[in-house]
C-alpha cells in the first residue's frame, strides 16, 4: 500500500488544479495552428481524445514500458519548453536534454528510494532493477552539464539557465519528490508555457471568448475525468493510491497529444 503524506497530497492537488489545466490551452493552440472551423476543431478534439485513451490502455498492458516512455517524454517536453523560453536558436538539444534531465534525474538522485517506490507502484512491478543503470543517466547528464557550462561563456542567456537549474536542484534536495515535482511543474513549466501561449493568442486570435471558453471547458472535463478515475480506482485501492495513479497516468495520457501539438507543430510556427 502506498500512502501520501499531507504535504505530498497538497502537492498533487497543486498539480491537479494548476499544472494539469495548462494543457487546457491546447484548444487555443489548435486554433493558432489553423483548426478554426467547427468541423476542424471537433476533429482535433476527437484525435486528442483517442490518443489519450490509447495511452491509458497501453499503460494498463505495458506499465513498465509506458512509464519509461513517459519519463523520456517528460525530459524532452520540459527541456524544449525551457529552450524555447530562453529564446536561443543555437544549442537546441544541448539545452533541451540538460534542462529536462536536470529536473527528472535531480529528483531521482536526491530521493532515489522514494522515487523508485513511486515508480514501482505506478508500474505495478518492481522497478528497482533500473537503479543499476542510473549511473549511465547521471554520466550523460554530467557530460551535458559540463558542455552547457562551457557554452554559456559564448551564449550569455544560458547563464540564466545554469542559475535556474541550480535553484531547482537545491529546492529538490530539500523537499520530498512529489512536492519538488509539483513546484517545478506548476510554477516553472506551467508558468513558461501559459505565458508563451497567451502572448500568441492575444496577438493572433481575435475571439478572446473562444480562448477562455475552450480552456475552461477542457479544464472542467479534465477534472471530471480525474474524479471519475479516482472513484473507479477507489474500489480496489486506497484514496492515496487512486489519486497518485490518476495524476501520473492521466499526465502521461495528456502529455503525448499535448507534446505532439506543442513540440512538433506549435514550436515550429512560433519559435
Amino acid at each position: 500500500m502506498y500512502e501520501l503524506s499531507l504535504i505530498s497530497l497538497i502537492a498533487l492537488c497543486l498539480v491537479s488544479f494548476i499544472g494539469v489545466p495548462h494543457g487546457s490551452f491546447d484548444g487555443a493552440v489548435a486554433a493558432l495552428l489553423g483548426y478554426k472551423s467547427k468541423k476542424q476543431f471537433l476533429l482535433f478534439i476527437f484525435l486528442y481524445t483517442i490518443i489519450s485513451i490509447v495511452v491509458v490502455i497501453f499503460w494498463i498492458y505495458f506499465p513498465i514500458i509506458a512509464l519509461l516512455i513517459f519519463l523520456f517524454m517528460s525530459i524532452i517536453h520540459f527541456g524544449l519548453c525551457d529552450w524555447s523560453y530562453l529564446n536561443i536558436k543555437n544549442y537546441k538539444w544541448l539545452i533541451t536534454l540538460t534542462h529536462g534531465m536536470n529536473i527528472i534525474f535531480g529528483i531521482i538522485y536526491f530521493h532515489r528510494e522514494e522515487a523508485f517506490k513511486i515508480f514501482s507502484f505506478l508500474s505495478n512491478e518492481n522497478f528497482n532493477f533500473f537503479q543499476n543503470y542510473l549511473y549511465i543517466a547521471y554520466s550523460i547528464y554530467l557530460a551535458l552539464a559540463i558542455i552547457y557550462f562551457y557554452c554559456s561563456f559564448k551564449e550569455k542567456k544560458m547563464r540564466w539557465g545554469i542559475l535556474e537549474m541550480a535553484l531547482i536542484l537545491i529546492i529538490a534536495s530539500q523537499i520530498d519528490p512529489l512536492t519538488g515535482f509539483a513546484l517545478y511543474f506548476c510554477f516553472v513549466h506551467t508558468t513558461k508555457h501559459v505565458r508563451a501561449v497567451l502572448k500568441n493568442t492575444n496577438k493572433y486570435i481575435d475571439n478572446k471568448n473562444f480562448v477562455l471558453k475552450s480552456t475552461a471547458i477542457f479544464t472542467l472535463l479534465t477534472w471530471l475525468g480525474g474524479c471519475a478515475a479516482i472513484i473507479y480506482l477507489s474500489n480496489n485501492l486506497s484514496f492515496s493510491e487512486s489519486f497518485i495513479k490518476t495524476i501520473f497516468i492521466g499526465l502521461a495520457a495528456l502529455t503525448l497529444p499535448h507534446m505532439t501539438l506543442i513540440d512538433f507543430f506549435y514550436r515550429k510556427k512560433f519559435n
